[in-house]
């Protein structure tokens, strides 16, 4: 499995129902084949943005940023964008004023999180499926220049 993936995971379940532990997330995980370190799975909270927040009964569960909400994200959501460009977008082809995004399994969410999050000009809206994203455009002018921007920044070395 994909880093990508497992992380579109932990989101999944994260999102789904209250964690209120490392070690609940990983035997969750592991009950789905996905095995971990406990080291592993810090670094994927943290990276994710995974805080602790109380449930109103005295407990406290992981919660992730939700994209587009200020205040939420400590990194500049074009940071986001380019990352998970670089690091997941394996193809762009646009038509009229839709763009398809293709990503490895498990990496569609991740993608399209990022690009809400960037709250792109001309941006009508983004779906995410497991590993396919679609995004809608205002006009075919608009998705062209995106495709060509999105194509360029994930062809670029992250020291650019």
């Amino acid at each position: 499995m994909t880093k990508a993936a497992r992380l579109a995971r932990i989101i999944t379940m994260v999102e789904s129902q209250p964690i209120g532990s490392q070690a609940e997330l990983r035997a969750l995980l592991a009950d789905e084949g996905i095995i971990v370190t406990q080291a592993t799975l810090s670094r994927d909270l943290d990276e994710l943005q995974a805080r602790k927040v109380p449930d109103g009964a005295g407990g406290r569960y992981y919660k992730i940023p939700s994209p587009g909400v200020a205040g939420e994200a400590d990194a500049p959501a074009g940071f986001h964008l380019e990352r998970w460009a670089r690091e997941v977008m394996v193809s762009a082809k646009s038509a009229g004023n839709q763009i398809v995004l293709r990503t490895p399994p498990g990496a569609a969410q991740l993608l399209a999180s990022a690009l809400d999050r960037a709250v792109l000009d001309g941006v009508l809206g983004c779906i995410a499926g497991d590993d396919t994203v679609l995004i809608i455009t205002e006009s075919t002018k608009r998705a062209d220049e995106l495709l060509s921007h999105l194509i360029d920044i994930a062809h670029s070395s992250s020291n650019n």
